[in-house]
């Protein structure tokens, strides 16, 4: 019986390339196991479904079973018989190789719109979901393609290519992505597979030599880190709706850039500056007339509708005490600076309607903790100390660089008072003497939940009075509160509104980075290394999941969107991995 070897499970991460739209899947039910095993590819523009085609084994004119193992750089599609690999050469094309007289069978999904193209040279065209056209190229091999029509809307109800060996046993094919009418290249000029996983990993090695060897019990774990987020990185390309280099969430489920999420890459991957001011950027492409900064952006399209908390400022400060700012182009710092001024006026003038000087959130969705407890119990609006903070780091952020692109100093030193003022007004809304809370401006109710996210304002670190300061650890530390074996939980465990959800209980990546990022700033970095480890050491034994069960430890991945049943490894927990393992770990 033949056992899958994996570089990474294609079960939990799909296998892509830095750029490219092209990725590979196992079917829904996430197995590489002899007999389950089911592999896909296609590509990753729209809103799925992404397994559009199905690869298959084929001995004597039957399917055969097979496992799925992954390398680095390939995907290895291997059964009793023989075995087909699958290489990304280049950002749009995908070439497969089979040497031991097997047959290929590719079925493409055509969906309910989708056609097929006989280009009368030896290739074929077909739909690849809605917005792209695959390009199948015999290199080697005899191609033998079936069609069958149907009525309604489509034409193609179903597509199937054989390839069957050549003379030598050997079958070559290539995928190529087009977004316009497929003109593609004479076959002769596409790289050779050798020339493919050359490519791959050559380029995925440079950016491996950014980000140095981790303490050794950490280290196993960096390169599929590291594998992780480059697979995720999206590049502009003329022909999509990113300008500038960005990281996507996760495959399948949430395959969007995450607004919030680029703040706390921009620290994680400071590695890397001119990455992270380029990240930092690109956000204030997506910024609607009002000033609101898009959280949800696509390759196609951005959701104006949806934002996240101002945490840019929070990371434009750490950045500029770190890192400096010399990687980032000039003319891009006034850009930023710019935004970031209209960003934050959006806040007083579209939040804080009341007019008190603290602004509220009007919907879960703004949050970035979308099932918080407290939400349910105080309704919408909701004022929260966390939110506030930020707001007032990004004012004092917004000074700084003002200073560094020019601003009048009047100007900036205006921002440092409205910061100040409303460090202050934070501490005497939210901090009833003992601990943090929500409140609902309208109802004047207060929130009495244990959320995690409440105790984000720490932040604002040496800013706050030492008492508030101590009072909070003292919460965060208490015996059998947040503090689990695994990192903190974001409810409290012995709260009545603990669950296993998001932000109701588990261990999620903003709820490690934001507190740990927190305690350094209150001048605890003894504690910070406690919480980060905690969590590190989860993601390693673990993986990389976006979501963990705070009782045990596993991943919490399962979730019914889209086309897909289960979260994969996600960006945002591999960065905090490789940060919290550097800085933490020695």
């Amino acid at each position: 019986m033949l056992k899958a070897k994996n570089f990474i499970p294609i079960s939990d991460n799909p296998f892509s390339r830095r750029g490219s739209y092209l990725c590979l899947f196992c079917a829904t039910d996430g197995h590489e196991m002899m007999g389950k095993a089911k592999l896909y590819f296609g590509n990753l523009r729209g809103n799925g479904p992404y397994r559009q085609v199905q690869a298959e084994i084929i001995k004597d004119g039957a399917a055969r079973p097979c496992v799925i193992d992954t390398t680095e750089s390939e995907v290895i599609l291997r059964s009793e018989f023989g075995e087909f690999r699958f290489c990304i050469g280049e950002r749009k094309f995908l070439r497969i190789r089979g040497v031991d007289g097997l047959t290929l069978r590719l079925t493409v999904n055509m969906g309910g719109m989708g056609s097929s193209v006989d280009l009368h040279d030896g290739c074929w065209a077909f739909s690849m979901a809605t917005t792209a056209t695959g390009v199948l190229l015999p290199f080697r091999g005899k191609l033998n393609a079936r069609r069958a029509f149907g009525g309604g809307l489509g034409g193609t109800v179903a597509l199937s290519f054989e390839i069957e060996p050549d003379e030598e046993g050997v079958v070559e094919v290539g995928i190529e992505e087009f977004l316009i009418d497929p003109v593609h290249r004479p076959l002769d000029q596409y790289p050779s597979y050798e020339e493919c996983v050359k490519s791959y990993e050559e380029e995925f090695e440079e950016f491996c030599k950014l980000y140095p060897s981790l303490p050794e019990e950490f280290e196993p774990m960096r390169r599929k880190a590291l594998w992780t987020i480059w697979t995720l990185i999206v590049e502009p390309d003329g022909e999509t709706m990113y300008k500038h280099t960005m990281i996507k969430m996760l495959h399948g489920t949430f395959e969007h850039v995450s607004g919030w999420q680029q703040g706390m890459h921009m620290i994680c991957l400071s590695r890397d500056p001119k990455l992270v001011w380029e990240i930092l950027r690109g956000l204030f492409d997506y910024q609607d007339a009002n000033g609101r900064i898009a959280d949800i952006i696509t390759d196609a399209s951005y959701a104006r509708a949806i934002m996240k908390p101002p945490i840019q400022g929070f990371a434009m400060n750490w950045l500029l005490d770190n890192i400096g700012y010399e990687a980032a182009d000039p003319e891009d710092l006034k850009h930023i600076y710019k935004g970031m001024v209209r960003w934050s006026e959006y806040f007083f003038r579209c939040r804080d309607l009341d007019g008190d000087g603290i602004w509220e959130n009007q919907g879960a969705m703004e949050t970035g903790w979308e099932d918080a407890p407290f939400f349910r119990q105080l309704s919408w609006p909701v004022a929260s100390p966390d939110m506030n903070a930020y707001l007032a780091l990004q004012l004092e952020a917004q000074a700084k660089l003002g200073r560094i692109v020019g601003e009048d100093e009047a100007v900036c030193a205006e921002y440092e008072k409205r910061s100040k003022e409303m460090v202050e007004r934070i501490v005497k809304a939210f901090w009833d003497g003992e601990r943090w809370r929500a409140f609902n401006p309208e109802t004047g109710k207060k929130s009495d939940t244990y959320t995690l996210s409440l105790y984000c304002a720490m932040l604002l670190g040496k800013r706050l009075p030492q008492e508030v300061i101590d009072k909070s650890i003292a919460t965060l530390f208490e015996e059998g509160k947040y503090l689990t074996p695994y990192g903190l939980a974001t409810e409290a465990l012995d709260s009545p509104y603990f669950a296993h959800g998001f932000s109701q209980g588990s261990i999620i990546p903003p709820a490690e980075f934001l507190p740990v990022m927190a305690l350094e700033a209150c001048g605890r970095p003894d504690l910070a290394k406690e919480v980060a480890l905690r969590y590190i050491r989860t993601l390693r034994d673990f993986g990389l999941f976006h979501t963990h069960n705070a009782l045990t430890g596993q991943p919490e991945r399962s979730m019914v969107a889209l086309d897909e049943k289960y979260l994969f490894w996600s960006a945002w927990s591999s960065a905090i991995y490789l940060f919290f393992a550097d800085r933490y770990g020695k």
